[in-house]
């Protein structure tokens, strides 16, 4: 993308727009005049944290408080990058953002999938964005009560995804279902549940699932409740964990979880059921079941 127009957009915003721009290029041909109608559903933690931590601090650094730039305002509330992006790239479709910390990747695309069922919507562009700046490391220690040096490392990025409520064999999978729940007790035992719940649901043997795409990495302690709630489940499936290769992307980490499904599918062509899991500092756990 070119610079023109860009000079008050931050960092996380031009992630969304770059990312979004080129799904909206790599299926061109087959949304032709329908791609201003794509609605667009961006995950956040809280929007952009560097950008309001910033603003802020000119209300105090500068020699009156209003001496402020009113341009960077847009930045610091949470749906700036998906307003952003939908005038950026002209998509007239639905427009939301959602915020559930960890389970923000799971919370978005099952809203996604729930507006297109219910014919709320056609296509959307789904999706998460998380930021990695001093601010976010800030929040990071705060939540888990822990040093720096104990905190797992932080991630960044951006994924969007194309959901098509008539994807006529082109897509690369299908999300089918979702569980959630809050842990007011033991977490490893309500995610068992969730996974208990969602697989029968959906005529789905313990035995059947070819891979576990779980939220948090190996040695820490949210990754530990959750290879013990799937291992009592779904024992012996394959896992795998982003985490380890990308670090904790906090609210992105969902939709990196199902594009690692996604791309594993592709590269070893296989097909069948497949889980994305997670579990919430907040307790809150969820999962996802997914066809390839």
């Amino acid at each position: 993308m070119g610079g023109q127009g860009t000079r008050t957009l931050d960092r996380m915003t031009l992630m969304v727009i770059a990312t979004s721009g080129a799904v909206l290029s790599e299926h061109a041909a087959r949304l032709g005049d329908a791609a201003g109608s794509v609605g667009l559903v961006v995950g956040t933690s809280m929007g952009c944290v560097n950008s309001t931590v910033s603003f802020i601090r000119d209300t105090f650094v500068h020699a009156k408080p209003y001496f402020v730039e009113p341009m960077l305002f847009p930045n610091t509330v949470m749906n700036g990058a998906a307003g952003h992006t939908a005038i950026w790239h002209g998509l007239r479709g639905l427009n939301s953002t959602i915020a559930a910390g960890h389970l923000t990747g799971l919370a978005a695309i099952r809203y996604g999938t729930r507006m297109i069922r219910h014919g709320y919507a056609r296509r959307l562009l789904v999706g998460c964005v998380e930021e990695s700046s001093a601010p976010v490391m800030a929040a990071a220690r705060a939540l888990r009560r822990s040093s720096v040096d104990g905190l797992p490392p932080l991630g960044e990025g951006c994924v969007m995804f194309l959901l098509d409520g008539e994807p006529q064999g082109c897509g690369l999978g299908e999300v089918v279902d979702f569980e959630t729940g809050v842990a007011l007790g033991s977490a490893e035992e309500r995610l068992a549940g969730c996974l208990r719940d969602l697989l029968p649901r959906n005529g789905v043997a313990p035995a059947e699932p070819w891979l576990v795409s779980l939220a948090h990495g190996e040695g820490t302690p949210l990754g530990a409740i959750e290879r013990a709630a799937v291992s009592a489940v779904v024992p012996g499936v394959r896992q795998i964990a982003v985490a380890d290769r990308l670090g904790d992307c906090f609210s992105a980490q969902g939709a990196f979880q199902l594009a690692a499904v996604l791309a594993l599918a592709e590269r070893e062509s296989r097909t069948g059921p497949a889980l994305i899991t997670s579990v919430g500092a907040d307790g809150a756990v969820g999962a996802a079941l997914v066809r390839t």
